[in-house]
């Protein structure tokens, strides 16, 4: 018998053999791949844990990676610099100690602080908001509890922490909290309810309303709180593709859409096209648009891909041509429709005359009148016309040249006290609308000259897009302008196109020049997103009409050859 004090022989498991450590790399590290399941490749996940346990240990002795050799020594280095503050939950306490790890996937959160931005503060206190979305993630993902600390220098693996899963808050009750309490979706409950009958959906939306809030907060790239929630909505849309009996159902689209959502402005386009071919595809395995069903997941889809389309400056895509949202069965409208300079209903835009002041009623009215002679004049030069008819065409430019003329004398704000900012958001969305129908030049072109100031204010060297975006910052955004709702649609459009970059961006590169330019434009698109969602889809097709005109009138601004020729 073998004495009980002698030490017991250890089992090594079979067919396993531990790899030699990989040496210290260096403190910033690229992973580069052509598809996005290369991420996830043996020696690519590899590289990744070993960088960041060397980062780790290198922080809690003072040190960097690279100053760890193979035989522990490690050399004096400087202090370890503070991070950009992110949002944070009051009952994580360990979500900044995670960020670490959230990074080693995706750029850690930065702040915009430019001259003519509002950089906000960020208190340790979490916004209610952020907090219910905290708690609605934890229920979704269902983590299971993690001790806070297993060991010297070890930390819990997850930021949101439990002390039992029995802990675990009702998923019914908080989605009837999210639904009370969202600002993404203000009126159609029954919309949000479809939304939230299933955990991923249900994640998705939640995603958005996180990079909402990182937006008002000032926020360029996504916070932490954002990162996490789309890490386990990126989790659960693979397990679903990976389900033949979920892979192409309702649900899946609709949490795509939602990622593309809060995806959309970041500085690696080439990820925003590989999910939108991915959605592409998978509607394609349906059988088309006309083959899904919730019928409300069919005309979220169209109208929130004709915004994408819009704001990139692209074609509509095939996959929607012909396709046409359900007309809603009700005798009665609990709403206004969009009445906007590109959809005025049967031609005339006077409902909203009353909604708002007489300055803004005219600028819109001009918008609608020169949106019609411009569409009108290029129709007439594609159709069979004599050369008499010389004289119709010059009674169209001449009409929107006065247009022209008439906006660019209009008065600028004298005092941001008494500034109708409704007022001004049109007047400075109509400038860069205008001048790009009557100059034929992009709307980004419009977008980004120097915009002429005031003569009472002292700003100087912003832009045109800049100076919209301001002053729609400080409208009430969270109502969408109300019955004023289409206009607010119609500047958020021309807002959004007009801060797309002229060139995609390098995969995994951030040019400090775009940075403003792509925080406006993540604003933009989910007030566009927003507001033409925000009641439902009482008036969706409306809403698909004005998109189509304002496509019409991109791809006459952008047909150079054709209108050069005339």
């Amino acid at each position: 018998m073998s004495s009980s004090n002698e030490p017991k022989p250890t089992k090594k498991r079979s067919g396993r053999k531990r790899l030699p450590p990989l040496a210290p790399g260096p403190a910033l590290q690229f992973v580069v791949a052509s598809h996005p399941d290369d991420f996830k490749a043996d020696d690519t996940m590899r590289n990744i844990r070993s960088h960041v346990m060397y980062k780790h240990r290198g922080e809690q002795h003072g040190v960097s990676p690279g100053d760890i050799t193979k035989g522990g020594e490690r050399s004096i280095s400087a202090p370890p610099t503070t991070s950009t503050p992110s949002p944070t939950h009051a009952n994580s306490e360990n979500l900044q100690e995670n960020n670490d790890f959230l990074a080693a996937m995706r750029r850690r959160s930065t702040i915009w602080d430019g001259e003519s931005y509002n950089s906000m503060s960020h208190s340790a206190q979490a916004h209610p908001s952020r907090e219910l979305a905290a708690r609605i993630i934890s229920a979704t993902t269902l983590e299971p509890a993690r001790s806070p600390s297993v060991g010297f220098g070890q930390t819990s693996e997850y930021p949101f922490l439990s002390n039992s899963s029995s802990n675990q808050e009702s998923l019914e009750e908080l989605k009837n909290l999210y639904i009370q309490n969202t600002e993404l979706s203000q009126v159609d409950q029954a919309w949000l309810e479809t939304i939230c009958s299933t955990p991923m959906s249900f994640l998705s939306h939640v995603s958005v309303a996180c990079v909402y809030h990182d937006v008002l907060e000032g926020l360029v790239e996504d916070g932490a709180l954002t990162v996490y929630a789309k890490t386990k909505l990126l989790k659960m849309i693979k397990d679903s593709l990976q389900d033949f009996s979920t892979s192409t159902d309702d649900f899946i689209i609709l949490s795509i859409l939602h990622l593309l959502v809060s995806e959309f402005g970041g500085f690696d386009e080439d990820v925003f096209d590989v999910h939108q071919q991915g959605l592409v595809r998978i509607i394609h395995q349906r059988g088309g648009l006309n083959s899904l069903g919730h019928g409300g997941i069919a005309t979220f889809l169209i109208i929130v891909m004709l915004s994408f389309t819009i704001i990139r400056g692209e074609v509509e895509p095939a996959m929607l041509h012909g396709f046409a949202p359900s007309p809603r069965q009700s005798t009665v409208m609990q709403h206004p429709p969009p009445i906007s300079p590109l959809y005025p209903l049967h031609g005339d835009i006077s409902s909203i005359y009353g909604h708002c002041s007489n300055g803004t009623y005219e600028i819109v009215h001009d918008m609608h009148e020169l949106t019609q002679n411009f569409v009108a004049r290029w129709n007439f030069v594609e159709s069979a016309y004599p050369p008499s008819s010389s004289m119709e065409l010059a009674s169209f430019d001449i009409s929107m040249q006065q247009i022209y003329t008439r906006l660019l004398l209009s008065s600028p704000p004298d005092d941001d006290l008494t500034t109708d900012w409704v007022y001004e958001s049109c007047r400075i969305a109509a400038l860069i609308y205008c001048r790009s129908i009557v100059q034929q030049v992009p709307l980004a072109d419009s977008a980004n000259v120097i915009h002429a100031p005031s003569p009472d204010t002292n700003i100087l060297g912003i832009t045109v897009i800049q100076a919209l975006h301001n002053a729609l910052n400080k409208t009430d955004t969270r109502s969408c302008w109300g019955d004023m709702s289409g206009v607010f649609f119609w500047v958020c459009l021309v807002g959004g196109a007009g801060s797309c970059p002229s060139t995609k961006s390098v995969y995994g590169e951030k040019d400090d020049g775009r940075v403003p330019a792509a925080w406006m434009r993540r604003g933009f698109v989910l007030h566009a997103v927003k507001s033409s969602t925000a009641y439902g889809y009482e008036h969706a097709n409306a809403v698909v009409e004005a998109q189509r005109t304002m496509l019409q009138v991109q791809s006459l601004i952008n047909s150079k050859d054709r209108i050069t020729s005339q």
